[in-house]
């Protein structure tokens, strides 16, 4: 298989891993009339009780409607990354959709505008005091992975097991964020502090947009020799000034009942957003090559697993040797080995807009992903029990 082949099996296998429910027996529709006489009936299938061929495909569309609604961003990364193999060029800087306004300016600013929108700041107020739990998190998510990460890298670079750019791109992905939606959304199913993972969601992503672009040029470099000043810059431009657009315009919005029952519909936008700028990545990398063969690509979706599973079970014992309770110990796993893929994606292409291996670069962001939503589902029924055997 090739290496796009090979990307798109295992973001589906994962998607389809994680989040398909066991499917229910099959019940036959109540009989609404008795069953007419055998030379009377119009039907053999409805005579037994069995649904017929139009209740059939009515079942099969609306499970695949739902599939798509609730997989809507898994699928969509798919999708995105298949499009840009059909036809790179399309959608390549300079190309017909021209990313270098539509996706640089246009898609990153609509992320960050949403996300001051989508940010329930009175909630936050709630959870601020939790001032040690707070340090630990962003204390395990930007500084001890970062460092765990920098160290089995270098050690399998200097063995020879990991190219160069692989490993920059290992690098980049430790060092960014929290995720700002996954976090709250399995700390709130797992039965941790869903206010605690609301805040810290939205404190790791400041802290990240103002210290994980200078750590990126410091500890990985950029080919378009861009300078601390001038990435700052762009960031505030990008992702600070929109982000502070979105939170002024919350409280009247608000007020107006225009953001009520909407909540749903922007985090849409947002995620669409984000996969305009998956694609325009991978048609880049489409166009040069991945230059990762697959058995290279199948090695670096096992470090992933085993860097992830290694975190997670480092930050569950910190919130054991801490005595944290349960709902605080599962909003500390669950939140503090997350990384953001909102964030990282449009980092990436600010900070290292010239190198030609950012299709690479992106590579183990884009793994990490799914994987992280495969783990998280698979672990919060566990979660939840434990939380629920501790409460009062």
């Amino acid at each position: 298989l090739c290496p796009t082949s090979m990307i798109v099996l295992v973001v589906a296998a994962a998607s389809s891993a994680a989040f398909t429910p066991a499917l229910p027996l099959s019940r036959a529709p109540p009989v609404l009339l008795r069953s007419p006489p055998p030379l009377l009936a119009t039907s053999p299938a409805a005579s037994d009780g069995r649904p017929t061929p139009l209740q059939r495909l009515k079942t099969a569309t609306s499970s695949v409607a739902g599939f798509l609604d609730r997989r809507y961003f898994l699928v969509g990364v798919v999708t995105a990354v298949a499009l840009a193999a059909a036809y790179p060029p399309l959608g390549r800087r300079g190309g017909p959709l021209r990313p270098e306004r539509t996706v640089a300016w246009g898609a990153t600013c609509g992320i960050f505008l949403l996300s001051g929108l989508n940010l329930p700041t009175s909630e936050l107020a709630r959870a601020a005091v939790s001032v040690r739990l707070h340090a630990l998190i962003q204390g395990f998510n930007l500084l001890l992975i970062p460092l765990t990460t920098v160290l089995s890298c270098n050690a399998l670079l200097a063995a020879g097991l990991l190219q160069p750019a692989l490993r920059d791109g290992m690098v980049v992905m430790g060092l960014l964020p929290t995720t700002i939606n996954m976090c709250v959304a399995l700390s709130r199913s797992s039965g941790g502090d869903e206010a605690v993972a609301i805040f810290n969601a939205v404190l790791g992503n400041l802290l990240g947009v103002l210290l994980t672009p200078y750590l990126l040029l410091k500890l990985v470099g950029s080919a378009g020799a861009l300078s601390a000043a001038d990435t700052l810059q762009k960031l505030a431009t990008r992702v600070l000034l929109p982000l502070l657009v979105g939170q002024l315009l919350r409280p009247p919005l608000q007020g107006a009942g225009v953001l009520a029952g909407r909540r749903k519909l922007l985090s849409r936008s947002s995620e669409s957003l984000l996969l305009l700028i998956v694609y325009s990545t991978f048609c880049d990398t489409f166009l040069r090559g991945f230059g990762v063969p697959p058995a290279t690509l199948a090695g670096l979706l096992a470090f992933v697993a085993g860097l992830h599973a290694s975190h997670l079970w480092l930050a569950w014992q910190l919130g054991g040797l801490a005595g944290l309770r349960a709902k605080q110990r599962i909003t500390l796993t669950l939140t503090a080995t997350q990384k953001t893929l909102a964030l990282g994606m449009p980092l990436l292409g600010v900070v290292f807009a010239g190198r030609p291996d950012l299709g690479l670069l992106c590579t183990p962001l884009l793994l990490q992903h799914p994987l992280q939503l495969l783990v998280g589902s698979l672990l919060s029924p566990r979660l939840k029990r434990i939380a629920a055997e501790e409460a009062p």
